[in-house]
C-alpha cells in the first residue's frame, strides 16, 4: 500500500465515520459530550499518524489493529443524548462493522464495503450528524 492508499484508507475511515444495531455498539453510552464524541471520532487519523508517520505505512494487519482500536474507542466514547434513534443506529452499525472488520477486507488501499450497506437512512442519519456536530 503506498502512501496515497495509506491516506485514502485514513480517509476512508472518517468518510464512513461520517456515513454510517446491535453488536459492539449498541452498549456504548448514551451521554458523551460533544467534544469527546468528535475527539473519538478524529482518534483513529490522529493515533494512525503518530503511530505509523514515522515508521512508514502500516501492514493490512496494522491497518486493521488500528480500526478496531478505533472501534473501541467510538464504543467506550459512545454518543451524546442529542443524537436521534436513527443517527445512533447508524453510529451501532458502524461500530459493528468495524468490530467485524479482517485484514482481508483491506484491499488496494481502502476496505471492501462496496456492499451498498452504508446506504441507508440510519447511515445518512448518523452522517448528517457527524457533518452537523463535529469540524
Amino acid at each position: 500500500m503506498g502512501r496515497v492508499g495509506f491516506a485514502h484508507v485514513v480517509a476512508a475511515c472518517a468518510v464512513l465515520l461520517a456515513a454510517c444495531g446491535g453488536g459492539p455498539g449498541a452498549g456504548a453510552p448514551r451521554d458523551a459530550s460533544i467534544d469527546e464524541f468528535c475527539e473519538a471520532k478524529g482518534w483513529m487519523v490522529a493515533e494512525g499518524m503518530d503511530r505509523f508517520f514515522e515508521s512508514g505505512l502500516p501492514s493490512d494487519d496494522e491497518l486493521v489493529d488500528l480500526v478496531h482500536e478505533w472501534g473501541d474507542e467510538l464504543a467506550r466514547t459512545g454518543t451524546p443524548d442529542n443524537m436521534s434513534a436513527e443517527a445512533r443506529a447508524g453510529f451501532e452499525k458502524l461500530v459493528g462493522r468495524i468490530d467485524g472488520l479482517e485484514s482481508g477486507d483491506v484491499d488496494e488501499g481502502s476496505f471492501n464495503w462496496d456492499d451498498g450497506a452504508w446506504e441507508g437512512e440510519e447511515e445518512k442519519s448518523f452522517a448528517n450528524y457527524v457533518t452537523n456536530t463535529c469540524p
